[in-house]
């Protein structure tokens, strides 16, 4: 199985090619360059030289994986579009996988016991969050986006120690000052091998199990922060 995996719900636009077999997921070509705008005129450019360094082709994929949110409304989109794109023109699949599930999963690979928490900052005091116990991989929190008092509160039972990773960490680890918290990293997009490594596994539904279906759609956890001018909005008839 040979998967081609895209980002650019973030500021990194990344692509990777990787591949599954009886050895397991490896990773034949990564590219991800930090350029925070632009995600559409430098994607399919960073997939031709993933190509390249793999010495693979477009008829070569048995699939693509795309990251749908959440994160910036407008990369989201170049994304997937690109994704479904690639999808109808090769013939192939296409999946969706969480951004906050690709910044959880070296977490859960890595530990045995807690709650591992992928938050970013979603400005305007909030956080996006997803919560996973390391044991059994089960939800604690769905994705969402809330206060960032509000996500302290609701990880009020959540097993210790919280295993904190993303942009978001530090300010919610002030809020957790009596918990067992530990912070990973802070990074503001995921490892783009993860989002392939989530890509592979979800034809044979592995844990943790895929969450956002075979046809990807953008993952809106709350409503746009660009609005029409009011004095551009149509008069009501």
């Amino acid at each position: 199985m040979l998967v081609l995996a895209i980002d650019t719900a973030g500021p990194d636009c990344a692509v990777a090619l990787a591949r599954s077999d009886a050895d397991g997921v490896q990773v034949l070509a990564r590219v991800s360059e930090n350029i925070v705008r632009g995600h559409a005129e430098r994607l399919m450019p960073i997939v031709e030289s993933v190509l390249r360094q793999a010495s693979r082709s477009f008829r070569d994929l048995d699939r693509v994986a795309v990251t749908v949110g959440p994160g910036s409304f407008t990369g989201v989109r170049v994304g997937i579009a690109a994704a479904r794109g690639l999808a109808l023109a090769l013939g192939i699949p296409a999946v969706g996988v969480g951004t906050l599930d690709a910044f959880a999963l070296p977490i859960l690979c890595a530990e045995s016991a807690g709650t591992a928490v992928a938050v970013l900052d979603a400005k305007r005091g909030e956080l996006y969050a997803l919560a996973r116990d390391t044991a059994t991989r089960a939800i604690f929190l769905v994705a969402q986006a809330l206060p960032a008092e509000a996500l302290a509160g609701r990880l009020g039972t959540a097993l210790e120690p919280l295993i904190l990773t993303g942009s978001g960490a530090p300010i919610l680890s002030a809020l957790l000052a009596r918990r067992d918290v530990r912070i990973t990293g802070t990074p503001t997009s995921p490892d783009i091998a993860d989002v392939a490594r989530l890509g592979l596994q979800q034809e044979a539904r592995a844990s943790p199990a895929p969450l956002y279906g075979a046809s990807p759609a953008p993952l809106y956890l709350r409503c746009a922060d660009a609005k029409p001018q009011a004095s551009l909005r149509a008069a009501s008839p």
